[in-house]
């Protein structure tokens, strides 16, 4: 087949044949062929999907491969052609029963497998009972009937579930927004509390400390009032002593004050006296002066006849 028809082909099947939704982002249309796909299983060949449970093996493990490529990428060329030959005359809903059928004819293989060998089957050694029987593969998918009333049944319920799964994930969505928030509160919260019983703890401390000061300064108002009764005592007392202690300090004062007058008097005597005795002296020091000026003048008068 040239390339572009091939191209065509491939766009064809993406619009007409509804696999454009298997490899879309969130792969709608894949999701709705495997939940399609485990609920005909069960119907079909319950004994199989009651082991696949319980091995815990899981339609999207295997079967994936199987509705985004219509099994062409395991399967030989010659029975893949089969299966789109029949896909393109009767829809895509006819890889159910190749599907169904696959998983019958190996239905006694199956349901001797534990897990490891089980997963590894189905992705690897399920076609080899038709590697040489291509019309057989056919023959056994038209033995399973499936009818267009089914799979749309299992789309409306697909629907359904999956409007309820998105509600309870919007519920779920909100919640955890919720619970954010009340986590993001109650972090506040304890911090604000953190803050509020360091705040405490330093008031209880500044209590203790004002408490312990206040008893000191108590203890320090009552010595205060001791030495205040003590000193009224003493300024009771004070006038009498005061009284008895000018007494004395003022008859030594008298005393002390005739012996100064007495001092002074002997002094203004002896001061009388030493004026008298300088008067004394310095009558007799003019008397010297004249009489030596006297004497100078004979003594120069001796000179002067003595030169002539």
């Amino acid at each position: 087949m040239p390339d572009d028809e091939a191209f065509c082909v491939l766009v064809r099947m993406m619009n007409n044949y509804g696999m454009r939704s298997h490899f879309t982002p969130q792969m709608e249309g894949l999701h709705l062929r495997l939940y399609q796909f485990d609920a005909l299983v069960e119907e079909h060949l319950p004994h199989v999907a009651r082991h696949l449970n319980q091995q815990g093996i899981r339609s999207t493990m295997y079967a994936s491969q199987w509705f985004m490529t219509l099994f062409a990428y395991k399967f030989p060329l010659n029975l893949v052609f089969r299966i789109y030959d029949i896909i393109f005359a009767e829809g895509i809903e006819a890889i159910f029963r190749f599907a169904l059928a696959i998983l019958k004819r190996n239905e006694a293989h199956i349901l001797g497998l534990d897990f490891e060998g089980l997963l590894n089957f189905l992705k690897n050694g399920l076609f080899d009972e038709y590697k040489s029987d291509a019309r057989r593969f056919v023959t056994d998918a038209y033995a399973i009937k499936i009818t267009a009333k089914r799979l749309e049944r299992l789309t409306k319920d697909y629907d359904r579930d999956v409007q309820k799964s998105s509600a309870e994930a919007e519920a779920l969505d909100m919640l955890r927004k919720a619970n954010r928030q009340l986590s993001d509160h109650v972090k506040r919260l304890e911090s604000s509390m953190a803050a509020l019983n360091r705040e405490h703890v330093e008031i209880a401390n500044q209590l203790i400390t004002t408490k312990l000061e206040l008893a000191k300064k108590h203890d320090e108002n009552d010595t205060l009032q001791h030495q205040v009764l003590e000193m009224r005592r003493t300024v009771d007392a004070m006038p009498f002593e005061i009284e008895a202690r000018c007494k004395e300090e003022l008859e030594i004062l008298v005393a002390k004050n005739v012996a100064l007058v007495q001092r002074n008097s002997a002094l203004e005597d002896q001061l009388a006296y030493m004026e008298n005795m300088v008067i004394d002296m310095k009558m007799k020091f003019a008397e010297s002066e004249n009489e030596s000026e006297g004497l100078r003048r004979k003594l120069t008068d001796f000179k002067k006849m003595m030169g002539a």
